[in-house]
């Protein structure tokens, strides 16, 4: 039977032979997302192999079988960190496997190991038998080696026991013939491996943990390389936390830009300074200045922090604006974050506070449901409920700044 191109991969890979990227045209290609084909083996070698990029593969991920495309660009990342590889999965648009996963195929694909745990048993059974198949025939081997031992003692017991024995299970033989065997078959326990050892009344998948991890711990990795490499170019570094520069500098608040927006830069003072909303259709704008101060004392923090509101980035020259950032409120439109340092709501929302703020009674999109935000509520009539309001989003940002480093 013919191997899958997942094995056919894993040989060629493996003894260490070449490989070249084809577009759909047959063209010789650098860029694996433009990539149709892979062409394993050179001209001097004689078992070449053109497989195709976007067939399904034996190697499951939650259940899910991925494309030979992503199987080959994880190979290409072997050598890179954790946050180079999550970075470019996102630049390419590739899914990203797991940590756990990737070593386990790495170790897998260089021969490191003969099997792997999230690669389906189903299509591979015709290139290795299964170990639970091999024990299986042991341990029968086993017991009939016993039942033969103890059944040649006497002729006598042995015609006997084998009438006997005829309607008996195998434990019920062994119990018979070798008690102590028997119990100590009785507090046997199966062995697992991390993934299974969690055990419940009820099966549990943890596997959107792995995905909570890469979002905290390999975001912070990346932000840390990043800051090394930044000192060593001489420009200020995209860290996951402001320098100490930065932070003697005013943070920034960004806000939207939409005239739907409740909360605009007509009335965002008022509402700030002097807790009391103002609808922004009943405020005449005399001015069409971007930016606005707003100053506030912290219990925590013992200086008073002057922060600039603006509702766009066009004045956002050099890297460090990005790193005084420490809130952007959002519409719930993902189109909002189109020109931002991190414009999807899940990377942006993961270095900034993200603040929903919308009327008591209006239902809150789906989608903006499984952001990373604070939903906060605003009273349409009833205006002295603002100063609690107020007080509640001051008191949660102040958390944040003082982990920041503000102090």
């Amino acid at each position: 039977m013919s191997k899958s191109a997942l094995f056919t991969l894993r040989d060629h890979l493996k003894n260490g032979d070449k490989f070249t990227l084809l577009d759909e045209n047959n063209t010789t290609t650098e860029d694996i997302s433009t990539a149709d084909k892979v062409l394993l083996g050179s001209d001097a070698e004689n078992n070449k192999a053109t497989l195709s990029l976007n067939d399904e593969t034996e190697f499951l991920i939650e259940k899910n079988p991925v494309i030979l495309k992503v199987i080959l660009h994880c190979w290409m990342h072997k050598d890179s960190s954790a946050a180079d590889y999550l970075a470019d999965c996102q630049k390419l648009h590739l899914t990203n496997i797991s940590f756990l996963q990737r070593n386990d195929l790495m170790n897998w694909l260089t021969g490191q190991s003969e099997t792997s745990q999230y690669i389906s048993t189903s299509k591979d059974q015709d290139t290795k038998p299964s170990d639970e198949k091999n024990n299986a025939i042991s341990s029968v081997a086993a017991i009939n080696n016993t039942t033969t031992s103890t059944s040649a003692n006497t002729t006598t017991q042995t015609t006997t026991s084998a009438d006997q024995k005829s309607g008996l299970s195998e434990l019920e033989i062994i119990q018979n013939e070798d008690p102590v065997l028997f119990k100590t078959l009785e507090h046997e326990r199966v062995l697992m491996d991390h993934n299974s050892s969690l055990r419940g009344s009820k099966p549990i998948d943890f596997s959107y943990l792995i995905k909570d991890v890469e979002l905290k711990l390999v975001q912070s990795l990346k932000g840390s390389s990043s800051s090394k490499s930044g000192k060593s170019k001489g420009h200020v570094s995209k860290s996951n936390g402001p320098s100490k520069s930065v932070l003697r500098k005013d943070p920034i608040i960004l806000i939207p830009s939409a005239t739907s927006s409740i909360l605009t830069l007509a009335n965002i003072k008022e509402f700030l300074e002097h807790s009391k909303y103002v609808n922004p259709r009943d405020i005449t704008i005399t001015s069409d200045n971007d930016l606005i101060t707003v100053e506030k004392k912290f219990t925590k923090i013992s200086r008073p922090i002057r922060f600039l509101i603006v509702n766009n980035t066009r004045m956002f020259t050099k890297p460090e604006y990005w790193d005084r950032v420490v809130a952007v409120f959002t519409t719930g439109h993902a189109w909002q974050f189109a020109n931002y340092q991190w414009n999807t709501p899940q990377n942006l929302f993961q270095h900034c506070n993200g603040y929903y703020f919308h009327f008591n009674g209006d239902e809150v999109p789906q989608h903006v449901q499984q952001w990373n935000v604070q939903k906060i509520g605003l009273d349409k009539h009833q205006r002295f409920k603002d100063v609690e309001v107020v007080r509640f989003f001051w008191s949660n940002l102040e958390k944040s700044l003082v982990e920041r480093g503000y102090h």
